[in-house]
């Protein structure tokens, strides 16, 4: 078995990708646990012995290296914390940069928007309680399109004659809440704000052990 050590002086920080890995399905595994862990608190921590006991089991560093070859998590040299500023505030910010079209929006399962950016009020609601429908959809054929079909992805999306999605539905599964992130046009969400936007979801609806607990 491979010996890996830890590199002192640096601070685990998630990826953007780890971040979406994090939430993007509410099935249990190890790597979700972990990343839940860490978004669970307010600041990056520092890489040390003691960390990597309570993330690891039987203190198996290769799980982490795993992550980090996968790009779910890097080390850095400078903390990283959470955002300051409320959900509710900074949400429209946030949202704004998820498309190339700046039109996007977030609702939970009962199909309420909490928040949105470049989509009139009343299509916000539409698209929102529409989120809720597809969420129920999946969950019901959940076995079906992962187990006998083999579909992997878990988002949907209207497209056009050539393929092209103009809306996509992307479900976040965030403790025992199911929520939806609706965007027009390209996502972009492949960037420092989305991670920003899951940690802020996380300490908030998030469950599980904190580990400064």
């Amino acid at each position: 078995m491979t010996s890996f050590t830890l590199n002192n002086g640096l601070y685990i920080n998630i990826t953007p990708r780890g971040a979406y890995y994090a939430v993007h399905d509410n099935e249990k595994d190890v790597t979700r646990d972990i990343l839940t862990e860490l978004l669970l608190l307010d600041e990056t921590p520092k890489l040390s012995s003691e960390l990597m006991a309570k993330l690891c089991p039987d203190d198996d560093l290769s799980l982490l290296h795993r992550m980090q070859n996968l790009g779910l998590i890097t080390g850095q040299k400078n903390i990283e914390t959470i955002p300051g500023e409320s959900l509710e505030n900074i949400l429209p910010t946030l949202l704004n940069s998820f498309s190339d079209t700046g039109k996007a929006l977030l609702a939970d399962k009962s199909g309420l928007y909490l928040g949105a950016s470049g989509f009139p009020h009343e299509a916000a609601e539409e698209l929102a309680a529409i989120s809720a429908n597809l969420s129920e959809v999946y969950q019901r054929h959940k076995g079906l399109l992962q187990g006998n079909l083999g579909f992997s992805q878990h988002a949907w999306g209207l497209v056009d004659a050539a393929g092209n999605a103009e809306v996509g539905f992307w479900p976040l599964y965030v403790g025992s809440n199911t929520f939806t992130l609706v965007l027009h046009g390209l996502p972009q969400i492949n960037q420092p704000a989305f991670k920003q936007l899951v940690w802020l979801l996380v300490k908030r609806y998030g469950s599980g052990t904190n580990m400064t607990q």
